[in-house]
């Protein structure tokens, strides 16, 4: 399905408050299953080699939910302070992740702020309270498959390029889940039911509607990724950032995410 314009922005926007009003709800539950490090951040300090650098790691963590990719760097980086910003909107999800973990980083603020609003308005950049070319390491894990329209995408990259100083890098993770049979064939399922249900559309290609453990009536928007998409983001940035590395981790697969890094140039 194609759609263009207002009709199309209308759309993103409401699947956009969809995933807002599902994390709301779903806070405490959601962050208890998201607890543990991702296996890719592993391989993705090896890759950058932070554990190899001295003096404080200056960071921006955009859509932070509970914080846990910010204990994951203190455990992982003792003898480096941290820095920052940690950005989110959904303060229940981030109370839920224990508020006196983040406590423990005192250095790090955190910042309210609707990443979606700011993309329709075309001011992500300009909202986030970080300067520009002041992080060591930018990062969003988890959240660009909730940014609906491509272009908001490569506006969200590109933001987080922009806080980055030369040398620096920039981490994202694309979510694939149409890799997985079980979860292409729910999400084919939810998504069917969730159109009838709510009212909506046919969504574009690779956009579905996600349940949560059985909970009746709130959905969120989920963007799988393929490949020539990720291309394209990649060339979109290619004057300002270079390919470090991309590679599959994640699930019980090892496949579900696949990761992307850059140097900012």
């Amino acid at each position: 399905m194609e759609l263009h314009g207002g009709a199309e922005e209308g759309l993103a926007l409401r699947l956009c408050a969809l995933t807002s009003e599902f994390y709301r709800a779903n806070a405490e539950s959601f962050s208890q299953t998201r607890q543990a490090p991702w296996q890719g951040w592993v391989r993705l300090l090896e890759v950058m080699g932070l554990a190899d650098g001295k003096g404080p790691l200056r960071v921006l963590d955009l859509a932070c939910g509970n914080l846990r990719f910010e204990r994951y760097l203190a455990d992982a980086l003792p003898d480096r302070m941290l820095l920052g910003y940690a950005v989110d909107n959904c303060d229940p999800l981030v109370e839920a992740g224990e508020r006196s973990e983040f406590d423990a980083l005192p250095r790090m603020v955190f910042q309210n702020l609707d990443a979606i609003e700011r993309l329709s308005g075309g001011s992500l950049r300009e909202a986030l309270e970080v300067p520009d070319a002041s992080c060591d390491l930018a990062v969003s894990f988890g959240f660009m498959h909730h940014v609906p329209l491509e272009r908001w995408r490569g506006e969200l990259l590109r933001a987080l390029i922009a806080k980055v100083r030369p040398g620096g890098f920039v981490a994202v993770s694309f979510w694939r889940f149409l890799n997985s049979e079980k979860l292409a064939r729910k999400a084919q399922e939810t998504t069917g039911r969730a159109l009838v249900e709510l009212g909506l559309p046919e969504l574009p290609q690779n956009d579905y509607l996600l349940g949560w453990q059985d909970t009746q009536g709130l959905y969120r928007y989920c963007h799988h990724f393929d490949e020539p998409e990720i291309e394209r983001l990649l060339a979109a940035v290619a004057d300002s950032a270079e390919l470090l590395s991309r590679f599959e981790a994640d699930g019980k697969t090892g496949n579900l995410n696949e990761y992307v890094v850059l140097r900012v140039k």
